[in-house]
């Protein structure tokens, strides 16, 4: 998915951003796993550790045992996959599109592997090879809603608003209520200039009792587009301080005076990924 931080860096403003994980020191795999004989099994117990150090945030430590779980069977593809989540999690497109790469070597028809290295290719703001990889993706799981989450994110970088709307709702049809879906669509309205509509998606998710600091910036942002500067503020002062809702409000401003959709998406784009 992911675009982000009206709020630091870390917070998302657009569901097609992935969120930064905590880091931490790689430790060596157990002790029982350096006996195993049997390089499949010894595969997949690293994998179980370095899920386990995922689970716990310890992105490095995690990266380090799927790297080790790959290296101890280079003929499985799910370690690569799953590096490659980590990496990209971790605000590494680069690594993580390489990881993706080449577990689709060992297993070109990986769904998991080809979503992924669309949302690599999405993340370093290459929305065009992108929905080439989401296409493959789509034809061998055609109901499987992230895919559409993702071709929807593909499209709007490249400010087609409608297509992407078509595809968060078919995703939306198969999977009722997804928060990154229902984010995007509001989003992605917001983008388009239907800010009534996009106002009343993103407030529905503010209202939700799952909602987080993530979903009341992206409302403040709709309403900044909208150009209603003060239920902006207001919404904005739900998590940050003056100064911060200050610059954001400026912010919206740089936005609104942009006449093209697509640069508007780019350019939260670019500045909410670190770019």
């Amino acid at each position: 998915m992911t675009i982000q931080k009206l709020i630091p860096r870390r917070r998302a403003v657009l569901a097609l951003a992935f969120a930064a994980a905590l880091g931490g020191c790689a430790g060596n795999p157990p002790e029982r796993y350096a006996a195993t004989t049997d390089k499949i099994d010894l595969s997949v117990s690293l994998s179980k550790s370095a899920a386990e150090s995922r689970a716990q945030g310890n992105m490095t430590g995690a990266a380090t045992l799927y790297r080790q779980a790959h290296a101890s069977n280079p003929e499985r593809a799910a370690p690569l996959v799953s590096l490659g989540e980590v990496l990209l999690a971790s605000g590494d497109p680069k690594g993580a599109a390489d990881a993706y790469r080449k577990a689709l070597i060992m297993e070109v028809d990986n769904v998991e592997a080809l979503r992924g290295l669309g949302n690599a290719m999405v993340a370093i703001d290459q929305p065009e090879m992108a929905i080439g990889h989401y296409d493959k993706a789509f034809a061998l799981a055609p109901e499987d809603p992230r895919v559409y989450n993702g071709l929807g994110v593909a499209r709007d970088l490249l400010g087609q608003h409608d297509e992407a709307q078509k595809l968060y709702r078919g995703g939306l049809s198969l999977k009722a209520g997804d928060i990154n879906l229902l984010t995007n669509l509001g989003l992605s309205l917001s983008f388009a200039g239907k800010h009534d509509a996009a106002i009343e998606v993103l407030r529905d998710l503010v209202n939700s009792p799952h909602a987080t600091a993530h979903h009341r910036q992206n409302l403040a942002l709709a309403l900044g587009l909208a150009d209603r500067k003060k239920d902006a503020a207001k919404v904005a002062r739900m998590d940050l301080g003056s100064r911060a809702v200050r610059s954001n409000l400026a912010y919206y401003a740089t936005l609104r005076a942009l006449t093209d959709s697509t640069q508007r998406v780019k350019a939260v784009h670019a500045r909410f990924s670190g770019r």
